[in-house]
């Protein structure tokens, strides 16, 4: 069975004045709008309480998104962020 991820507007109020929003791909499945999904942390944990706001109607599957850490990775090595600072 091929799993499928959509991309979410995502936001977490940790405050009745203060929220966190984030864009992130989640399952299909959990995909649906204005539904409350855990996203899963860089440790394994899982955090809930994150609302979805919004669902792009494109699709990938699992081997096809996007790897955000190499991204990140490569940008810093082409901007020089990545060399150590000098003091």
């Amino acid at each position: 069975m091929t799993l499928y991820f959509k991309q979410c507007h995502l936001v977490k109020r940790t405050s009745p004045t203060t929220k966190i929003e984030v864009t992130s791909w989640i399952p299909e499945k959990y995909a649906q709008l204005n539904s409350y999904v855990k996203l899963k942390q860089h440790d394994g944990s899982f955090v809930d309480g994150w609302q979805v706001m919004s669902v792009s109607s494109a699709r990938l599957q699992e081997n096809h998104l996007p790897d955000t850490h190499a991204m990140i990775k490569g940008h810093k090595r082409a901007t020089g962020d990545a060399l150590p600072k000098r003091s």
